[in-house]
């Protein structure tokens, strides 16, 4: 599968994504009207409930103060475009506060009374009138003409906990109280390309859609994405039609045999990198051919429907767990998020009894040549009591070992996992050596990747017989019904010595399809095989042959029609010679054989 950085999995983020550099945040800036006279303290007062947005940038070589800039709001509706120093709101008034504190402040806001820019020389700290100023906006979202701007101090409390206690006073007279936390986006970590989400989140989602892209990655895990929504979307291609959030999981589990069958999957999710099940991408923007795309899980804010790209913003998550349990309802799921952002804001959020929109976008469409699994298995093999291994032979340079654990014949039992494996060792082995083997890159007989410490892949050999690397399964209460099977193509095998010549066998393997095989199976093994035979081949086992070069020459001469055979270990003929002491064996590779001569007599010899 040609799957590079998880692009396959990203065609839902690209078609809302903007391609202008964000290169730091834009603050809000009007025309001041001619200021009115000022009211009584207390004639008027507005409590601030919401942050919608939140910057701290730190002070630079020409700039000795950190700046800290806040738009609050007293409803939940507002919302800031900060690529474009833009207000969105109803029926809200929004306040905005440019503060500057001396360098140093690490990207906590200190308390203290702030003066205007300029009214003290003395003043650490200070705002900016221009960029301070609060503004109302009507039911239809449009700013008076008349915009106030701060005015005398502000003051700014900051207790233990990190709430913040805000309080000003506005040229109109109005006075203004904020309490709550506040998180400010570090805007010296680098910027985004996109506009990022400023607060933290708590949304409560209604909808669901996923997307099932199979294997990335050769991973052997299922992704799938997986898209919460609390407003209208698209249920073909899952793109909002309205203002609300849509948190997107790159979430890791199984496989699933027919990825028609994919569906979301309960479990503890946390942040990873390495595929694992029950995990999440995280949350970043990488650059592809020269263009930023979103990988990872994110939360995208639809603010505006205006068509612009500016209309969204985005949330990397980083940290924290997403929580899937199945709902009320068959097919349906419930959602717990505690999640934090790469800029430090939270995102929680929960949803019950969704029921998703299932979209294939899986390649996962070639089936392995010998499987039919459709989930990963966990080998139960404690009811086998022996194993069974036997001799192949010398075979392209390694000898060749082939291990039962359960008999096809059923002499274990006629229910239960069988697993057959096939181990290369160095040729003067006599056995199955302790150590780590791997399964071979390929799965025929002629390959040249024949090396100690390998495994064959499960394959069919020239006469059709399944050999190899294998998974069997016999059905429950039908006599030696094979009901599950699986060709092992990729993997390891540990290989233990223990106590009283019993061995251990640690199988972590995976078939064509990239469903997971484990399991643990210790015991006595049985050898089907006389371990002293190997030990003993060598160019010239017996005294009635003897080798010239590449030509072996029989010690008894052969009559005129006399035939010789030589066969491969496994019983295939490789060479036929008729009435000669004298037999080319150059075309023949190296390997154990045997050669029956044309007076029955039958002798092994080894090609190194």
């Amino acid at each position: 599968m040609k799957k590079t950085l998880f692009l396959t999995a990203l065609f839902l983020m690209l078609s809302s994504l903007s391609s202008v550099a964000q290169t730091i945040f834009t603050k809000v800036k009007h025309s001041h009207a001619a200021e009115q006279s000022v009211a009584k303290a207390g004639d008027k007062q507005v409590s601030l409930i919401s942050v919608v947005a939140a910057y701290y940038k730190a002070a630079s070589d020409s700039k000795k103060k950190d700046n800290y800039y806040l738009v609050l709001a007293d409803t939940h509706n507002a919302s800031y475009n900060d690529a474009e120093g833009r207000i969105e709101a109803t029926n809200s008034n929004v306040a905005m506060l440019d503060l500057y504190v001396p360098q140093g402040s690490g990207g906590t806001l200190p308390s203290g009374n702030f003066v205007a820019n300029g009214s003290s020389v003395t003043a650490q700290q200070v705002y900016a009138p221009d960029y301070s100023e609060t503004v109302y906006y009507d039911g239809q979202g449009k700013a008076s003409n008349h915009i106030p701007s701060v005015k005398g101090e502000i003051s700014i409390i900051r207790n233990t906990e990190g709430t913040y206690i805000i309080t000003f006073t506005d040229t109109d007279g109005t006075v203004y109280n904020f309490k709550g936390n506040i998180t400010f986006t570090n805007m010296n970590g680098g910027t985004s390309v996109y506009p990022q989400i400023s607060s933290d989140i708590n949304a409560t989602f209604t909808g669901g859609m996923a997307f099932y892209h199979g294997n990335l990655m050769k991973s052997n895990t299922g992704n799938i994405y997986i898209n919460l929504y609390n407003c209208d979307f698209d249920s073909e291609t899952g793109a909002m039609k309205a203002k609300g959030y849509n948190l997107s999981i790159c979430a890791f589990n199984r496989l699933f045999g027919d990825p028609k069958k994919a569906t979301v999957l309960p479990g503890v999710y946390t942040v990873a990198r390495n595929f694992n099940k029950e995990t999440y991408f995280p949350g970043m923007e990488i650059d592809y051919s020269g263009m930023t795309v979103i990988m990872g899980t994110y939360i995208k804010q639809r603010k505006a429907m205006s068509g612009a790209d500016t209309d969204y913003a985005y949330g990397y998550i980083t940290e924290g767990t997403i929580t899937i349990t199945e709902g009320d309802k068959e097919n349906t799921f419930n959602f717990n998020i505690d999640c934090t952002t790469d800029r430090g804001h939270k995102v929680r959020g929960t949803a019950h009894n969704v029921a998703f929109t299932y979209v294939d976008k899986s390649d996962d469409k070639k089936k392995a040549i010998v499987s039919n699994l459709n989930d990963d298995v966990t080998l139960n093999l404690n009811y086998i009591k022996t194993a069974r291994v036997y001799h192949l032979g010398l075979q392209n340079g390694v000898n060749v070992f082939s291990v039962d654990i359960g008999s096809p014949s059923g002499k274990d039992g006629n229910e239960g996992d069988l697993f057959k494996m096939e181990f290369q060792t160095a040729p003067n082995a006599s056995g199955i050596v302790p150590g780590t083997y791997e399964l071979m890159e390929q799965n025929h007989l002629w390959t040249k990747l024949y090396a100690p410490y390998k495994m064959t892949q499960g394959y069919f050999d020239e006469w059709g017989e399944l050999i190899g690397t294998r998974y069997w399964h016999f059905a429950k209460d039908r006599y030696q019904v094979v009901d599950t099977f699986a060709v092992v193509t990729s993997g390891r095998v540990s290989v233990e010595l223990l106590e009283n010549n019993n061995y251990k066998f640690t199988i972590d393997v995976t078939d064509g399809n990239g469903f997971l095989i484990k399991g643990i199976w210790s015991g006595p093994m049985e050898i089907n095989y006389d371990p002293t035979s190997i030990s003993e081949v060598t160019d010239r086992e017996y005294t009635n042959i003897h080798f010239e070069g590449n030509t072996l020459v029989l010690d008894r001469e052969q009559k005129t029609n006399a035939t010789t055979h030589i066969f491969t270990a496994d019983g295939r003929l490789a060479l036929v010679a008729t009435g000669t002491r004298r037999i080319d064996i150059s075309p023949l590779g190296k390997g154990l054989y045997i050669i029956k001569t044309g007076d029955k007599a039958i002798t092994k010899f080894a090609i190194k």
